[in-house]
């Protein structure tokens, strides 16, 4: 029944040629730009290389200094000082990794100007975050008390600064006028990941400025990695705790501390929604009511054509109905033709999505992103293409298949 079924709507299909590609291309155009946004969430939101950790870490990223009437207030990364003198001394986390937000230096090849991103970490931060080291290894807890000024690099930032290919593990790379030898080389980070993302990364002992210097605001943030998921809740409260055990001395200008330890999406849509706690479920009920609207538009248009191909198909309807077709039948067959058209409509949706997604990388745009249409984000693609295609058939083919056959094969509809 089923492949008689895809037979006449394989040859409905191709009966009204301008109905078709005005379908297809309704379908394809949205499916390519949902699925291309979906892309985009997923290598956002989702742990990736090298922050395959990030489902079992928590995140601080700001602290918020203030005075008891609320007058006066500072935001920030928080210093090295805080981080060092309190978080680090968690006990729930299997891990604390501290690193410095990225900074802009400049070094110079050849003559000409090549700006970098530095950051500044502990030894800790190799081992949260899973690098593919093509050179070498991380610099160690033992290269920080030896005050050693080393470094690891990007591959742009070797195939940049040494040469393409050029082996640069044992060499001297200068930048923001320091020298630091370079003992590992890793695969490029894609920008999505905040956290890891950089061209050079060196020990905090190397930065410029006085780490060991009071105070609670600066421009570090720390990634909490516990031993598995459900330690998040446990490396919250006591982080909270912590917190809340904190004496600002009077002298100080403020007299407040707020800061928190959240997942990588808790942190997104607290600074999202400028809100004092998470608010995932808010995100993705508004992620997926707005793929929803998206999405109704089309299917609107395609119920409205649909519709509007009653009359055409009137006299098919009351011959097959006068053969013994029953309504349900008829359904099912007008559901079946506008899933296949959904279905077609989704495959050249999933090439143009595979189109853009690789004009985006040849671009360049996006700094080392590697943006392929991964298995879950073609299943939520091949989802609603389905679902697509029932709900721009079924109004439709209700309605046709209701139709008295005397009136249909007289056309009066």
């Amino acid at each position: 029944m089923l492949k008689n079924y895809l037979k006449i709507a394989w040859k409905v299909l191709g009966r009204n040629k301008f109905f078709t590609f005005v379908s297809l291309f309704g379908i394809s155009i949205t499916l390519a730009i949902l699925m291309v946004v979906t892309t985009f969430m997923d290598h956002i939101l989702n742990p990736k290389y090298p922050e395959v950790n990030r489902d079992r870490s928590t995140i601080v990223r700001r602290v918020q200094l203030s005075t008891e009437d609320g007058n006066s207030m500072s935001i920030s990364a928080a210093s090295f000082y805080f981080m060092d003198r309190y978080v680090r001394k968690l006990k729930t986390p299997e891990l604390v990794a501290i690193a410095s937000n990225n900074n802009s230096v400049n070094t110079f090849v050849d003559g000409r100007k090549l700006s970098l991103q530095l950051i500044h970490t502990c030894e800790n931060f190799w081992k949260v975050n899973e690098f593919k080291f093509l050179e070498g290894g991380p610099y160690t807890r033992q290269h920080i008390e030896d005050n050693a000024f080393v470094a690891v690099i990007s591959e742009a930032t070797r195939d940049a600064y040494f040469g393409e290919g050029t082996q640069a593990v044992g060499k001297w790379i200068e930048a923001d006028n320091t020298r630091y030898e370079v003992v590992g080389v890793v695969k490029n980070v894609p920008i999505f990941q905040n956290f890891s993302h950089s061209d050079l990364y060196a020990p905090y002992n190397t930065s410029k400025i006085d780490l060991q210097q009071y105070g609670f605001t600066g421009n570090y943030v720390a990634m909490l990695m516990g031993h598995d998921e459900s330690d998040i809740p446990a490396i919250k409260a006591e982080f909270d705790e912590m917190v809340a055990g904190i004496e600002i001395p009077k002298s100080e200008w403020y007299d407040k501390l707020d800061t928190y330890t959240d997942t990588y999406l808790g942190v997104m849509t607290r600074q999202m929604f400028r809100s004092e706690k998470s608010e995932e479920g808010l995100f993705y009920t508004l992620l997926f009511a707005a793929m929803f609207l998206f999405m109704l538009l089309p299917a609107l248009n395609l119920v409205n054509l649909n519709s509007s191909r009653i009359m055409e198909r009137a006299s098919e309807i009351g011959v097959r109905k006068a053969f013994g077709a029953t309504s349900a039948v008829l359904t099912v067959q007008f559901i079946v033709e506008n899933i296949l058209l959904s279905l077609l409509g989704g495959a050249i949706g999933l090439v143009m999505a595979w189109g853009i997604l690789e004009l985006f990388e040849a671009t360049g745009w996006l700094k080392h992103a590697e943006l392929s249409i991964n298995f879950n984000v073609f299943l939520i693609g091949l989802l609603l293409t389905v679902f697509f295609g029932f709900l721009s058939g079924v109004l439709p083919a209700l309605r046709m298949s209701k139709m008295q056959i005397v009136h249909a094969i007289k056309g009066d509809v």
